[in-house]
């Protein structure tokens, strides 16, 4: 007999994870123009919100623009990306699965996902597939999982000191 909790925490992680690559898909599937618009927004803001920025004349502010921008992008890659290790390896541990088995399936799922996202993006009008990105997803996706590891041990060790009731 499953704990109900867990089923729940198991249907919510497999939620998270599909909605997790549904946002994924759908950035790639953006063209160039609309991909470069969803940056420029962000990069705007960051430029409107940062006190040695948002006060430079337009020319000042456009030479910022540029200095970051890639760095906005390969951000937000790392960071979609992290959040997917994590969701996976949470899915995982979910079920009795030793912890190299989980770290390792977590990485693999991760990184086939960044694969198949970066051909996806070969079909799509102005974009490209870049190893690169394939490298920070898989970056972020390590992270991701990290934190889950830490995550995890926490709430182990607290549920040990608990049940001792220390």
């Amino acid at each position: 007999e499953q704990n109900p909790f867990i089923i729940l925490l198991i249907i919510i992680l497999v939620i998270l994870i599909i909605l997790n690559c549904m946002m994924i898909f759908n950035f790639s599937a953006e063209k160039s123009e609309k991909s470069d618009e969803t940056s420029g927004r962000v990069v705007n803001t960051i430029i409107e919100i940062n006190p040695r920025t948002k006060n430079l004349n337009q020319k000042e502010k456009e030479i910022q623009k540029e200095k970051i921008v890639k760095p906005v992008r390969k951000t937000a890659h790392f960071s979609i990306y992290c959040t997917l290790g994590l969701l996976i390896y949470m899915f995982l541990s979910t079920y009795d699965i030793n912890s190299k088995k989980k770290i390792l399936i977590s990485i693999m799922l991760s990184i086939i996902y960044a694969c198949t996202d970066e051909i996806h993006q070969l079909f799509i009008p102005g974009r490209s597939g870049q190893i690169k990105d394939v490298l920070i997803d898989s970056a972020g996706a390590l992270f991701g999982i990290i934190i889950g590891i830490i995550v995890l041990n926490v709430i182990n060790k607290r549920k040990e000191i608990n049940k001792n009731g220390n």
